[in-house]
């Protein structure tokens, strides 16, 4: 068994089409039992920022890309989250602030490779 998170998609459901198959995450959450639908979702394009729970180094774990300023709170804390920020600051930031801080961290993401 392994569980996927899905940064793209963080509320509702959604399924995912993969090479084995489409895969329904509720809540940017699935459990696939099948190996061969678990290693299909490894190889989903990083646009949709899938990663594996408890994956080792092994495992593609990408960071998921910065929401649209539309999208809801929820996924902005998640894109905090992913960035390292603890769930309890993020939850607690206004959507403002987590897209100031996207802003900042992209920003320093662009000096260091220059």
């Amino acid at each position: 068994m392994a569980i996927f998170r899905c940064a793209r998609f963080p509320v509702g459901e959604v399924p995912i089409r993969t090479t084995a198959g489409l895969i329904l995450f509720r809540d940017g959450r699935a459990v696939v039992e099948s190996p061969e639908l678990a290693q299909a979702l490894r190889e989903v394009p990083a646009v949709f920022g899938i990663t594996e729970e408890g994956a080792g180094s092994e495992a593609r774990s990408p960071a998921p890309p910065r929401p649209a300023k539309s999208a809801p709170v929820k996924a902005w804390e998640d894109w905090a989250v992913s960035r390292g920020m603890d769930r309890g600051q993020a939850e607690d930031a206004t959507k403002a602030q987590l897209i100031a801080l996207a802003d900042d961290l992209l920003a320093d993401e662009q000096e260091e490779q220059e």
